[in-house]
This record gives structure tokens, sequence and C-alpha cells, in this order.
């Protein structure tokens, strides 16, 4: 049985960005920021010393450009398969969020004036689709995806031991 190890990869800058680095046997990436964060991803991923190659999955968990809109892109660099919820395929399709961002609380108006959450992600097809409860010892790590619907259709939790 493998231990998985969870580290948060934001870029520390005047934005953080998200995505977390999950490791076990083999690294998964879970979330892949704005378009134009792959790069800067991937060199907090090398920080951790973890060879870019060696990533077996790249979870999406929700149709929200500031968590896929890196997803191509984080998938040419590491050649790891993104994984995806069904319900949020039009999202992840077009390259941008199909339902207007209907805000709720201070905090929520505030994002929404936020122009990067606002553009164009580069379009991808999930190569894993997720459907229901989905084991991740397949590719490397003990750990399961969970639907958790609400903030959108396809959202996820990515639950570890």
């Amino acid at each position: 049985m493998s231990r998985t190890k969870v580290v948060p990869t934001p870029v520390m800058s005047r934005h953080n960005i998200n995505a977390y680095l999950l490791l076990g046997r083999r690294p998964v990436i879970v979330d892949a920021g704005t378009p134009g964060s792959g790069q800067k991803i991937l060199d907090q991923v090398t920080a951790h010393g973890v060879d870019p190659s060696d990533v077996s999955l790249i979870v999406i968990t929700h149709g929200h450009i500031d968590h896929f809109g890196s997803a191509a892109e984080l998938h040419r660099l590491t050649g790891a398969p993104v994984a995806g919820h069904i319900a949020d395929l039009g999202p992840y399709r077009s390259g941008r969020v199909r339902e207007p961002y209907l805000p709720t609380g201070p905090m929520g108006r505030l994002m929404a004036r936020n122009r990067k959450l606002h553009a164009r992600a580069e379009p991808f097809e999930p190569a894993v689709l997720i459907r229901g409860e989905t084991s991740l010892e397949d590719f490397g790590l003990a750990a399961r995806i969970m639907p958790a619907p609400g903030h959108t259709a396809g959202s996820v939790s990515v639950l570890t031991r």
C-alpha cells in the first residue's frame, strides 16, 4: 500500500494558480490553473523533484476556467492524459465557461470582475471520462475521484487516504 503526499503547487506571485501535485507511486496533477499557467505549474512540479514525463494523469475538478485553463498545455508538456467529468464536457470542448458566473457574496462578486476568469482556454477532450467514483490506483495513486456536483454539474473531489 502506497502513501499519497499532497503537495500544493500554487505559484506564489500576485495571483495563485489552482493546481496540486499528488505524490504516490506515480505523480498526479490536480487542476490546471488559468490559460497560460502550464509552464509555471510544470516549473513547480520539477521543483519538487518530479520528472514531468512521470506524471500519470491530470485531473480537472470542474469546468471553470481557473481550474481547466491550461489542461491542453499541461497535456502537451507532460504527455499525461486529462480526466474530467462528463457533465462539464461543454466548457472543456469549447474552452469557455458554458454558463455565466452567478456570484454570491462579496468574494464571488470580486472574482466575477477578474478578466482571467472570462478568458478563452484552449479546448481539450478528456481522455478519461469521469461518470462516478473512480479509483486512481491504476494511475499510481492511493486515492479516488468522487463526483461532487454543485459548484458545476461536473465538479469532482479527489480523496486521498
